[in-house]
């Protein structure tokens, strides 16, 4: 669902952060579902499937293994929907590896805040507003857009 709203969070975060800086663009409704489908929910999946071993057997730690799972998917997601707004996937995703470690803290925000009830419906909000923010620091003329 977050993906259907992003651009337009993205647009506002833009525009009242960032009036001077070009505005980015949205990625076609095909290309986003690509996307979505071919990384997000194969790779979560994937990790979740991984992660459900420590539910049974890890007891007390089984929490924070889910915890660090999703901070890691949720960095990951909404940091590309963030720069592939300025970037094509294939850039997005080496930007995001190469920034692993600050997209994997920005992700454990993500989550902490995705833990409150009754906040966490308002989750894609934050996470692309954030990401956003992330992507956008006003680097300058010329400079690599995802400068975190």
């Amino acid at each position: 669902m977050a993906s259907f709203f992003a651009d337009d969070i993205a647009v506002e975060v833009e525009r009242s952060h960032y009036p001077a800086d070009p505005p980015g663009t949205a990625l076609p409704f095909g290309r986003a579902l690509i996307e979505g489908v071919q990384d997000r929910a194969a790779g979560g999946r994937g990790l979740y499937l991984v992660a459900l071993p420590f539910l049974l057997f890890a007891g007390v730690s089984a929490p924070i293994i889910f915890f660090v799972a999703t901070a890691y998917l949720l960095g990951r997601e909404y940091f590309e929907l963030a720069a592939m707004r300025f970037h094509p996937p294939a850039e997005a995703k080496r930007l995001r590896k190469t920034h692993q470690s600050t997209v994997f803290l920005a992700g454990m925000f993500i989550a902490a805040f995705v833990s409150i009830p009754i906040l966490n419906l308002a989750t894609p909000l934050f996470g692309v507003a954030f990401m956003v923010h992330m992507t956008s620091a006003s680097p300058g003329p010329g400079a690599d857009r995802a400068c975190i």
